[in-house]
């Protein structure tokens, strides 16, 4: 005996629709006025809007119908953290649910004077429903108006997203260029280099987007994964992505922002997990055999348990240090930096040391040829 979808209780389908993708409900719907009736009961796409993320559906003041079929199916993937592709300077953005819309805001490193300082929020775009005209709206948060009109495009289907701002006039300096002019060189001398390439985005009517995809916890990780921010030399305070390949036994530190040297996007330092170190105090106080040592000296291990030893900052060492120097580390790893010239011209890979702490959320970088340690610490502003 054949029995019609239309013949079952209404609690029974929609019970079915929890299952289906939000394209075969819609074909659904088209077929009758009863199975569209019920293809419309918000409860199925409550279910929807919450495979992608938590909805407080009050906070939009609308129905999980509309809040997923104008804002989550096409632009739900705009969620998460990026970097943004502005060579060589990069950036750090969030999109995220906030008050009714999808938010996107860019965080810029702290102030060149203080490593430990917050990072810097702007909002950059939003996206949400205008009520009056039951329609998506994409709004340009960035420049010294009110919010313009904006657009986004996704140039593959999993990653690379570009905002583009459709009314740059509204980027304009409402007292003129050489107000905003002066502006932006009292920024660039708290900010160091970085915040000229961040300034660049006010004339530019792109931004182009990556994806940054953040590793889940593991207690086989010297120091857990995530997003981590470091005085990088003469160029200010970058951030910064480490993740963990352990089919290689290997992680990597990649660069979030960069700089004319080491762009970002690129590999700043690849660590070595089959070279950890055991340095005595003394090992650690020469200085020329420590610069001497290579990775063929250091025998090949897949033992991941802390070991605990002395730690000693090389003596004539530059460090960014706070009141944090450790005596003593659970893990020492032998590890490759990158440097290279202007432009990235001639990128090559050194001998480094990067000695992590995670309990205190940080991580140690030697570079014996520069005669410079970096402390590479967590970033807590960020919800991940």
């Amino acid at each position: 005996m054949t029995v019609l979808l239309t013949n079952l209780p209404p609690e029974l389908i929609i019970r079915i629709l929890e299952d289906l993708p939000s394209r075969d409900i819609g074909l659904l719907s088209g077929t009758c006025t009863q199975l569209r009736s019920i293809c419309r009961t918000d409860i199925v796409w409550q279910k929807l809007c919450q495979k992608i993320c938590d909805i407080e559906v009050e906070e939009w003041d609308t129905t999980y119908y509309n809040i997923y079929t104008k804002v989550l199916h096409r632009y739900g993937r705009c969620l998460g953290l990026w970097r943004r592709n502005m060579r060589p300077y990069g950036g750090l953005m969030q999109v995220k649910v906030d008050n009714g819309r999808l938010l996107a805001t860019e965080y810029k490193p702290p102030y060149v004077s203080d490593i430990h300082g917050p990072l810097r929020p702007k909002k950059v775009f939003s996206i949400s429903i205008n009520k009056s005209k039951n329609r998506t709206e994409i709004l340009c948060l960035h420049g010294y108006g009110e919010a313009h009109p904006g657009s986004i495009e996704f140039e593959t289907e999993e990653s690379d997203v570009v905002f583009k701002c459709c009314q740059m006039s509204s980027h304009a300096h409402p007292k003129g260029s050489s107000v905003e002019l002066s502006t932006m060189i009292k920024k660039i001398f708290l900010c160091f280099v970085h915040e000229m390439g961040n300034m660049l985005f006010s004339f530019s009517q792109k931004y182009r987007l990556t994806r940054i995809e953040v590793q889940k916890p593991d207690p086989v990780y010297p120091i857990q994964p995530g997003l981590f921010q470091a005085h990088y030399s003469a160029h200010g305070i970058e951030m910064f992505l480490l993740k963990y390949d352990m089919s290689k036994k290997e992680a990597e530190v990649i660069k979030i922002t960069g700089d004319p040297n080491v762009p970002a996007g690129e590999t700043s330092i690849y660590i070595n997990l089959r070279k950890p170190m055991q340095l005595t105090k003394d090992q650690q106080l020469d200085v020329n055999s420590l610069l001497l040592l290579e990775e063929d000296d250091i025998p090949d291990s897949d033992d991941v348990q802390p070991r605990n030893q002395p730690f000693v900052i090389p003596p004539g060492f530059s460090t960014f240090l706070d009141d944090f120097t450790p005596t003593t580390c659970d893990y020492r790893y032998f590890a490759r930096g990158r440097i290279a010239g202007d432009d990235y011209r001639d990128p090559d890979l050194i001998p480094v040391h990067v000695v992590p702490f995670e309990v205190h959320g940080v991580f140690f970088v030697l570079w014996f040829k520069f005669w410079d340690m970096d402390g590479f610490y967590r970033i807590k502003d960020i919800n991940i």
